[in-house]
């Protein structure tokens, strides 16, 4: 295997046994191959990819798609049924944090056995021992058995020996989430640092932490690896695949402002859902709705790019002044953003009964919200601003996922801040 490559894995299967009962496993060992008393489940069927020396690769994926058993035959504690993986370096696995751990020894003597298993000296440890008690921040319970430790401080500790071996190869399973905040910032400061140095290979349902650590990403679906590249893109599309399923073709831009008539394509709108909280006096209904983000309608809108939510109401009776709006709430009921027509100034027509009508809000740069599920609520009314009839409001009508261009501080930035700086005397 060439010199620059940490990570080579070739056609690599894990097939698993399935048994309907215990005592046709029994069976098995009896009749052997002559007849077969299991099912065959392949947790990995011909995944082949190398990672070079140096790379951050994020694998993404549902769950049960394999991800952690591949990354458990790359730290070989488990065997593949099929082909072939090359490893070309020193490992360090943060699979199951403490998994290791002796709960009656100390903390002190969990570190050394720890460290020892991964392949250091006991004079290595020695040098590096006052770093990790330091990472780990447990105080005077590093000398206490392990088992009086809370969950909080099992996993903190662990984390601490595992980053501090300086591995030549760090491989991180969902293990993002420990302790509080302040220390899971420590962590990602940690991992950040590893990333310019050394390699790692990162899984996490966090698409924001894989798009902002690793250089590449990798998304394994059903045991199988069904994109490779460039993280933004591989994230989007395992995005769009997760609230909508196969991609479906791209939804075609609507003009502003209104349509009428019989013609609309209803194909790339969401029908209303009948379990939906909603009020109103029915004079004019909103059938479906559509959120487009770059020019799909998979659920997820990303931060600083244009974005369009459609409507479709149907009018049972001659409305005057129609007023169309929405707001998007957090996973808390909180409102934090909304508009409709009266406050950007655009005066719809008069709707006319039996008629039915397409109404588009566009905005050109989605605001950078934290990364998170939110909710549309959408509504038409009659009358004015500060004096008006609804005809049909919709709580919680959509959920879909928000992707910010980089963390905002609280619940949202602006998506660009340019920073100008001048000195005394210039």
């Amino acid at each position: 295997m060439p010199s620059d490559i940490a990570v080579r894995v070739d056609h690599l299967g894990k097939c698993y046994q399935i048994y309907a009962q215990p005592l046709d496993r029994l069976k098995q060992s009896l009749w052997r191959r002559r007849k077969q008393f299991y099912r065959e489940f392949w947790a990995l069927k011909d995944c082949s990819f190398e990672i070079r020396k140096g790379e951050t690769v994020g694998i993404i994926g549902s769950n049960g798609s394999g991800k952690s058993t591949l990354l458990q035959i790359i730290c070989g504690t488990l065997y593949p049924t099929e082909g072939e993986l090359r490893v070309n370096g020193q490992i360090a696995a943060l699979l199951e944090l403490g998994a290791g751990f002796n709960p009656d020894f100390t903390g002190r003597e969990n570190v050394f056995m720890n460290a020892a298993i991964m392949g250091m000296s006991r004079s290595e440890i020695e040098s590096r021992y006052n770093d990790i008690a330091e990472f780990a921040d447990i105080g005077d319970f590093i000398e206490q058995p392990v088992k009086m430790y809370s969950s909080g401080m099992y996993v903190r500790l662990a984390f601490a020996v595992a980053v501090n071996v300086s591995p030549d190869i760090l491989v991180v399973d969902e293990a993002l989430s420990v302790g509080d905040a302040r220390f899971q910032q420590k962590c990602m400061a940690k991992i950040r640092m590893f990333c310019r140095t050394g390699t790692v290979i990162f899984v996490s349902h966090d698409i924001g932490a894989v798009t902002e650590l690793c250089s590449r990403a990798i998304w394994i679906e059903s045991g199988r690896i069904r994109m490779d590249g460039a993280p933004k893109h591989v994230a989007e599309k395992y995005l769009q695949f997760m609230y909508e399923g196969d991609v479906k073709p791209e939804a075609p831009t609507l003009e502003s402002g209104t349509t009428s008539g019989s013609d609309i394509d209803m194909g790339t709108f969401t029908p209303v859902g009948e379990g939906i909280r909603q009020f109103g006096d029915r004079r004019a209904t909103i059938e479906a709705l559509r959120l487009t983000s770059q020019g799909s309608c998979n659920g997820v809108v990303y931060s600083g790019r244009r974005c369009e939510i459609g409507i479709v109401l149907r009018a049972h009776e001659d409305i005057a002044n129609p007023i169309a709006g929405f707001i998007v709430r957090d996973r808390l009921g909180r409102e934090i953003l909304g508009d409709n027509t009266r406050l950007v100034q655009k005066e719809l027509p008069p709707l006319s009964r039996g008629r039915r009508y397409v109404i588009v809000f566009q905005v050109d740069e989605w605001p950078n919200l934290a990364e998170g599920e939110y909710s549309l609520t959408i509504a038409v009314a009659d009358g004015e601003l500060e004096n008006h009839m609804q005809c049909h409001f919709l709580h919680d009508a959509m959920i879909f996922k928000s992707i910010p261009a980089r963390t905002p501080y609280g619940l949202l930035s602006v998506p660009n801040t340019t920073v100008a700086f001048s000195q005394e005397g210039d």
